[in-house]
């Protein structure tokens, strides 16, 4: 066999050596864009959210200073349902006046300082695997909660005439059967929220349609400024 160069360029390697550097190319985009990211990916960085397990060990518990919200808040996040099972509540906050202060469900059921206030779950209609923009909102003046599925206000509530408790603790992914604890698997969220916020004033109905108009994606909460008190 000889092994002699002709000097010619075989042009039928054309195809092969294109394929070769775009591959080549998404490869080194792909890892740039990784490694600026911290090693995530920036479309499943965009994305990522709050996941939580089936269990009661799943959820987030945290205990802010509550003096901002005690007159006014709006508890805002997409959600997404995972588990089948009805009434699994993604926010809740307990003090010692009332353990089911604020609860919220992701399929439409809300207790406001130690009460039902709104069931709407047959409106809501939470399909498994969807994310669905959810805003519950209150202040002290006007003495009503209302909740919001996706921008379209579902339900309202009158709540009694009293300020927050201010010594409570926050829970992201279950609710409280006693001060900051008895977390249970029954009412274990198990699901996905993404850009959860507690602002710190009652939104008005097109700020937050505004918010799910937005979409995933959308910079609108980061407006607020110090009135989104807190942010996940």
């Amino acid at each position: 066999v000889s092994t002699q160069s002709t000097g010619r360029f075989d042009k039928s390697l054309l195809p092969m050596m294109f394929i070769f550097s775009v591959i080549s190319i998404v490869t080194l985009l792909q890892a740039a864009v990784e490694s600026s990211e911290g090693g995530q990916s920036l479309v499943n960085r965009r994305y990522s959210g709050l996941k939580f397990g089936p269990t009661k060990e799943d959820h987030v518990l945290l205990k802010p200073r509550m003096e901002p919200l005690e007159e006014a808040f709006s508890a805002c996040a997409w959600v997404k349902k995972i588990l089948a099972p009805s009434d699994k509540y993604w926010f809740a906050y307990g003090p010692t006046i009332s353990q089911d202060e604020i609860i919220i469900s992701h399929d439409g059921l809300v207790y406001m300082m130690g009460s039902k206030n709104m069931d709407v779950t047959s409106k809501a209609s939470v399909q498994i695997g969807t994310w669905r923009h959810i805003c519950l909102t209150w202040s002290l003046s006007s003495r009503t909660a209302r909740l919001y599925f996706d921008g379209v206000l579902l339900g309202s509530g009158t709540t009694s005439s009293r300020k927050l408790g201010l010594d409570g603790y926050i829970v992201l992914g279950n609710e409280f059967d006693s001060h900051g604890g008895g977390f249970d698997n029954y009412n274990q969220f198990g699901g996905e929220l993404f850009k959860a916020n507690v602002f710190a004033k009652e939104l008005e109905a097109a700020e937050i349609k505004k918010m799910a108009d937005g979409g995933l994606c959308s910079e609108v909460e980061e407006g607020y400024g110090r009135s989104r008190y807190l942010k996940w």
